[in-house]
C-alpha cells in the first residue's frame, strides 16, 4: 500500500480470540484482521485497536470505509449500494503511524457469543 506517497509492505491476519467465563468455560469467538507493518522493531511500534459502537455493527466500515490499508469505493456517498465494489488505495489509512487491529464486537460480523452466559 501507498501512503503520503510512501510504499508500506504489511502482514495481514486474521483469527478469532476465545472468549472465557470465570470458570474457564467458552463464551465467545471475537473475531479481528490485523495489520502489521513490516520491517520494523514491533516492540517499539504502536498499536491501534478499532471497533465500531454499535451496537449491532461489525467493525467493517472502520475497516474497509475508514482506516484500512485499502478501502471500497461506491457510486454514491450518501448510500451504499449492493456490491460488488472496487478496491483502491487508501491514502488516509493510519498503517503509517501504527499496526491495525480491527475487531468485531459480540453478536456482530464474525464474532459470535458461545452457549448462554450470564451476567
Amino acid at each position: 500500500v501507498t501512503i503520503n506517497g510512501k510504499h508500506i509492505d504489511y502482514t495481514a491476519d486474521t483469527g478469532t480470540i476465545i472468549l472465557h467465563d470465570k470458570q474457564g468455560k467458552p463464551t465467545g469467538e471475537m473475531f479481528y484482521v490485523a495489520y502489521i507493518k513490516r520491517g520494523v522493531d514491533a516492540a517499539k511500534r504502536p498499536i491501534s485497536f478499532l471497533y465500531n459502537g454499535g451496537p449491532g455493527s461489525s467493525s467493517v466500515w472502520l475497516h474497509m470505509g475508514a482506516f484500512g490499508p485499502v478501502r471500497v469505493v461506491t457510486d454514491s456517498h450518501i448510500h451504499t449500494p449492493p456490491a460488488p465494489y472496487r478496491l483502491v488505495n487508501n491514502d488516509y489509512s493510519l498503517l503509517n503511524a501504527s499496526d491495525l487491529v480491527f475487531v468485531d464486537a459480540m453478536g456482530t460480523g464474525y464474532s459470535r457469543i458461545l452457549g448462554k452466559a450470564e451476567g
